[in-house]
């Protein structure tokens, strides 16, 4: 029995490197997707970033607008005439089992190549090789190479796709190659060869079409039941289905939940019997088939539901302390500081104190840093220890400090003074515990009895309650300051924790090993 798609059973761009789960429930899945603020507003962010600049490009370059979605005879005829950019074109493959929305089309020498805009940046240390173009000449790359994110490689990806459904039209370039232009500044294209390298991306789009084609062949007889079963990755905290598979993964406690399985080790160790977390705990960590992972002693602290310390020990956890103790936190809008909270401990008591300017711009956050310097140099270097969670609240200062050109006296530099008296509580807590689902503030404080009083904390939220109250909600600001309040209170109770878990020999002492729990 045939179904009718939820969706369209095309592929698009959009779709190429998905998960394939989400492939079969973004056709075949009626039940309630996930939608919320910060989906929605990466949507947006990324569209008016695409016509920003596009709006660039139509002020360097004669191009041709495709006036309807989908309209690809318009886009086949602006191909035709040899246009030398077109904008909000439409291809397909002859079958309709392959469509494609190319934010642009460039003519180069020998034919058209897809270019993509993403709301992100595309150049990193590693990954393939790419040459930049400015947008003044789109189809000019430099001779000097850089290299294309190697985690962004989805980008590439969808480019691929579209030089594939170019050279289906016969208007493709000789050479298989995609641009994608990225936030990196200043803004350029990056192109890349999808041929070349050990693995190319050509290949690796042919062989995804491929078993996205079998997925979907599946679900138009099968729609209740995905070919392909979930599996625990980066792409899921961003997908629609998040919560149906992560029921479903958590109802049969599958491997992939621990971060360092992936299907093709899940798969490996079903061949054997070990098909949950527990069975994965009770192995020893030296297993050969979990080489070089630890995904033994996440297990081990997923089901014990708590920290667990990372050595045999039962001597105390080394744990920094001052008579003045300070948990400092600090939120920002668009890479300006607006906020800077301070949880100021001296023995049994504990005051917040924030230091804010609610404009959002750059002479506010040039004032709050001046406060911010002046506070944190009033304390004497031998009374006081600043904890902060990553490396955020560092990098954010000893940038403020070269812009501001700002100082904390009594110290050579920002980066000596955090050096001197500061803490990673995050990278302290990696050191010495154990936890069952990574490192996150709001991972690790909840498994230490800390709750925060939103029901929807998060540094992302809190950019939209900021543009909330620039639009006029005044009690964003109340609802930001008990979000920053609670992100000082979070690293202290995690401390309080530690120090409460002394079985006689101090801090810690008490915690259990990852080394003998189970036992």
């Amino acid at each position: 029995m045939t179904t009718t798609p939820y969706r369209s059973p095309a592929l698009g761009g959009s779709d190429i490197g998905r998960c394939l789960t989400r492939i079969h429930h973004d056709r075949f899945t009626t039940a309630e997707r996930v939608d919320d603020d910060i989906r929605r507003r990466a949507l947006s962010d990324g569209i008016a970033f695409e016509r920003q600049v596009l709006d660039v490009i139509d002020g360097l370059h004669p191009v041709v607008h495709i006036p309807r979605r989908g309209d690809r005879d318009a886009t086949l005829a602006a191909l035709e005439r040899g246009a030398p950019v077109i904008a909000g074109g439409s291809l397909g493959d002859t079958e309709g089992a392959l469509v494609g929305y190319p934010d642009l089309l460039v003519r180069l020498e020998s034919g058209y190549a897809a270019i993509d805009v993403k709301h992100h940046k595309v150049i990193g240390d590693s990954g393939p090789v790419a040459r930049q173009a400015p947008l003044e000449a789109l189809a000019s790359p430099a001779a000097e190479e850089v290299r294309f994110r190697g985690f962004r490689r989805r980008d590439l990806l969808q480019v691929a796709h579209y030089w594939t459904l170019l050279r289906q039209s016969g208007h493709a370039s000789d050479r298989a190659v995609g641009g994608v232009i990225g936030t990196d500044e200043p803004l350029a294209v990056a192109w890349v060869d999808l041929t070349a390298g050990t693995a190319p991306i050509m290949d690796e789009h042919t062989a995804y079409v491929d078993a996205a084609r079998r997925a979907i062949e599946h679900g138009m007889t099968s729609p209740s039941v995905p070919l392909h079963a979930p599996w625990l990755r980066g792409e899921c905290r961003r997908c629609d289905w998040q919560a149906l598979c992560m029921a479903e993964l958590e109802s049969i406690s599958d491997p992939t939940l621990l971060r360092d399985v992936d299907a093709d080790l899940r798969a490996e160790l079903a061949a054997e019997g070990v098909t949950t977390i527990e069975a994965v705990a009770a192995l020893d960590p030296g297993d050969p088939r979990l080489a070089g992972s630890v995904a033994v002693f996440q297990a081990r602290a997923r089901t014990s539901g708590s920290l667990l310390r990372s050595d045999d020990a039962s001597a105390a956890i080394p744990l920094p302390a001052a008579p003045i103790e300070i948990d400092f936190d600090i939120e920002t809008y668009g890479g300006t500081t607006y906020l800077a909270g301070l949880l100021i401990t001296e023995g049994d008591a504990s005051t917040y104190e924030p230091i804010a300017d609610w404009r959002g711009d750059t002479h506010g956050e040039h004032a709050l840093m001046e406060r911010l310097f002046e506070r944190l140099a009033s304390w004497n270097d031998d009374e006081v220890v600043v904890f902060h969670w990553t490396d955020y609240e560092p990098r954010v200062l000893i940038d403020a400090a070269h812009r501001f050109d700002l100082s904390i006296d009594g110290h050579t530099s920002v980066d000596a003074w955090f050096a001197e008296r500061a803490v990673d509580l995050c990278d302290w807590t990696r050191d010495h515990l154990v936890s069952p689902d990574g490192y996150s503030l709001k991972i690790i404080a909840p498994l230490c009895g800390f709750s925060w009083r939103d029901d929807d904390p998060g540094g992302l939220q809190s950019e939209i309650w900021f543009e909330r109250l620039r639009a006029g909600e005044t009690a964003m600001e109340e609802r930001i300051l008990a979000y920053n309040e609670d992100d000082v209170r979070a690293q202290l109770a995690v401390r309080s924790w530690v120090r409460g878990r002394d079985a006689g020999d101090g801090p810690g002492s008490g915690i259990p090993s990852v080394l003998t729990h189970p036992s």
